[in-house]
Formats: structure tokens, sequence, C-alpha cells
């Protein structure tokens, strides 16, 4: 079934590839941080108009999304505004429209020649539209920066209808949301496990235990249960060892297990709670959330449990640590003078913590892009809590949902 749908979205093949002579992709490239591009409105060739998701719109937000580009988009070609604006290459096309099928030719050009840089063909059912330009995108990105983009990761996130909260998924964009959890109960913490698969705390049985599933077909099957708390699981990117935070002896520490629940061993014996482990993406070290020093402060220790150590000391409470994916910095919440939180990032070694978000409310819960460009998180204001993205340095804060009920996101990876 997975083969079928896969092959219905997508049918990519490469037009052309012109000489580097022409246009040097590496050299203009590298003369920027954030690299100027235009986009240009794509233009039906049968008459038959899509009525939304059009291909350059789509294209546009996306890359303005990422932060690693200058946007401009026009109606029709201008040579003069692009050049004003130090654009030198543009991206425009057509898209074909039958029946329920739609093709759409995709160009990079040079903005002082117009000429042909690289061209692109995908082809497949209108409804997966944005899907075949998150393609696009991504390649867009590997070409320029020679690196992986976003465009077809997605976030999985906490959503409250009546007394219950639902697990549901969205497209990076905040599109194509689909609930998976339908239960009635309280779900709270998931955490990907992978691309297609997740972990969560679930009030299924009564009480907090821990389940895996799938954002594919809502599959649900139990992982750990106690006569405690089983919370706030967190999955190593090296090998799926699943951390998390249990109760089942008494006291809130953190544990870690196999990715089949076994071989389960306890981390962390101190007084107080110890919760919201977070892996670094080398799987050396655990980042986590304890207040045996009195109030919730991040601490770091190795793999194994051992070296533990607080690295969090500006704020009188600090929260929901999240490790980046390059491994050089740990976003978390720590709460500011009005008693909400605001988002903050450290070096893992301790070093340069940053306040990056200053906004009405309560930010929570940050999660990184798989890039490392930006952080994502929740910003809760008058009962309403929405997703934002930020740079890590605080930079080109954006609004990515408006429906007021995000909470406890996770982006996943590639």
């Amino acid at each position: 079934m997975i083969k079928k749908i896969l092959s219905a979205i997508f049918s990519v093949g490469v037009i052309s590839l012109c000489s580097a002579e022409k246009f040097d992709l590496e050299v203009y490239a590298s003369k920027f941080d954030s690299i100027p591009v235009g986009v240009v409105e794509f233009l039906p060739t049968n008459g038959i108009e899509l009525a939304d998701n059009k291909p350059g719109t789509i294209i546009s937000s996306d890359l303005d999304f990422c932060g690693k580009f200058h946007v401009l988009s026009k109606s029709v070609f201008d040579s003069a505004t692009f050049t004003d604006e130090n654009i030198g290459i543009y991206i425009d096309g057509d898209y074909t429209v039958e029946g329920n099928s739609v093709t759409v030719n995709c160009n990079l050009r040079d903005v002082a020649t117009k000429d042909l840089i690289i061209g692109k063909k995908y082809k497949g059912e209108t409804r997966f539209i944005r899907s075949l330009m998150h393609k696009y995108c991504n390649e867009i990105v590997e070409m320029l920066f020679g690196d992986q983009g976003i465009f077809e990761s997605r976030f999985i996130y906490v959503t409250a209808r009546g007394s219950s909260r639902n697990v549901t998924v969205m497209d990076f964009d905040g599109h194509g949301t689909r609930t998976i959890t339908n239960n009635g109960v309280i779900n709270l913490f998931p955490a990907f496990m992978n691309k297609n698969d997740f972990i969560w705390t679930s009030y299924l049985k009564g009480r907090p235990n821990l389940y895996s599933g799938s954002v594919l077909d809502g599959s649900v099957k139990p992982f750990m249960a106690s006569r405690g708390i089983e919370t706030s699981p967190d999955v190593s990117p090296i090998d799926g060892t699943v951390a998390y935070a249990s109760s089942k002896n008494g006291n809130l520490d953190i544990y870690i297990c196999s990715p089949d629940a076994t071989g389960v061993k306890q981390l962390t014996v101190a007084y107080g709670v110890d919760t919201a482990p977070s892996w670094s993406p080398n799987g050396y070290q655990i980042a986590f959330t304890s207040d045996r020093s009195g109030n919730p402060h991040i601490y770091l220790m190795d793999a194994d449990g051992a070296n533990q150590r607080r690295i969090t000391f500006e704020t009188k409470y600090s929260d929901s640590p999240a490790w980046s994916p390059k491994g050089d910095k740990i976003a978390y919440m720590a709460m500011n003078e009005t008693g909400k939180f605001d988002i903050w990032v450290i070096n893992s070694d301790g070093s340069g913590a940053t306040k990056i978000t200053s906004m009405s409310g309560s930010s929570e819960n940050p999660t990184w892009a798989p890039d490392g460009s930006m952080i994502a998180f929740t910003n809760s204001v008058g009962g309403k809590s929405d997703l934002y993205v930020v740079k890590h340095d605080g930079s080109r804060l954006r609004r990515v949902t408006t429906s007021g009920d995000i909470k406890m996101p996770d982006w996943s990876g590639y």
C-alpha cells in the first residue's frame, strides 16, 4: 500500500542541466548568508487553473520559511526589480491539469540571460501538489547548499478535544493535519521514533503508560507500563534507545530501554523529580530536567547515567530541553519575571545561555528542525496555543498555525 501511495505521488525527472560555465550555482550561493531568489507565477498550459495550492506560491512560501533564502515573488519576470534586489537566479514554470492529475515543470534560471540552469518535471495527483513542490524545494536546497531540505518533514503534537487530548500530525508548514489518536483519553508527549512511528504517554488503560504507534495507519501497541507514571519519552537517533521518566520505584527518575522495551536501566537516583530527557545527536549524552537543586533546571549526563551536572543558572526555573541536530546547542524554556516562559538556547558545554523569544504569553516546548536551522515552539495567549518557528539566534520569528490548540510539538527528521 505504501509503495502504491508513493508511486501515485511522485514521478520526477530531470529535464535539463545546463553548463556550469553559464551560471555557477556554487559560486553564487557562497556569496550570501540568505540566498536571493525570485519566484515567478507558474502558468497553466491548457487554460485550466488551480484554484489554490498554486506551484509558485508553495515554492515561495517553502523557501521563505526555511530562512535560507531572501524570496521575491512576482506575477511576471521583472529583470529590473530582480537586479535591484541583487537576485541572480529565479524560478518559473508551468503546469498542466488533466482530470485528477497535474504535471508541473519547474525551471531555475539565470536572471541576466533567462537561460535555463536546471529544469525538473513532477507529475502526480492534484491533491498531492504540495508534496510535489516540497520535493522540488528540497532539491533546490541540496543544489545550492549541499544539505537536505526540511520540506518533507512534519510535526507531531497534542490537540485538545473536550476533556481528551489527541496526538495529531501535520506537515512542517501547518498543512495536512491528521488526528492519529482519537481514543477519548489524555495523550501527552508524542515523540517520533523514526519517520513513520512515534511513542507517547497515554491514559488508555487509566494510568499514564507509554505506547508506540504509526502515523501511517494509526495502529497502537503498549510499550512500557508500571504501577507508576511513564512519561516524556525521547528516542536516540543512533540506535533507537528510548529514554523516559518513570516513577515505578517511587521517585520520578530517568530510565532507558531498548527499542523493543527490553533492557530497562535506571540512570538517575537523585532526590526530586527527573524528567524530560533529550538525547544528544551522537547518542553519548542525555539532557534532562531535574529539581534536585530546589527548582527545575537543565542537567546533562552521559548515556550510562554518569557525570550528571547542572548547566542552567541564569533563571530560577528551566525545563523541556531539546538538543540540536548538530549537537552544539540545547534549546529549553525558562520562566521569566512575569511567571511565563521564554525560549532560551545554551551551548552544549553550558556556556552562552541566551534568551531568543520575548513574546506575550508563554513560549514552551522547543523542538529543532532536522537541519538545525530553526526551533519550533508553542506560544500560549488567552487560552489559545499556536506553533511558531524562529532561528536559533532569535531572528525570523514566524507563526505557523492559527488553530489555537497546539501543544507539545516534536519535529520529525528528514
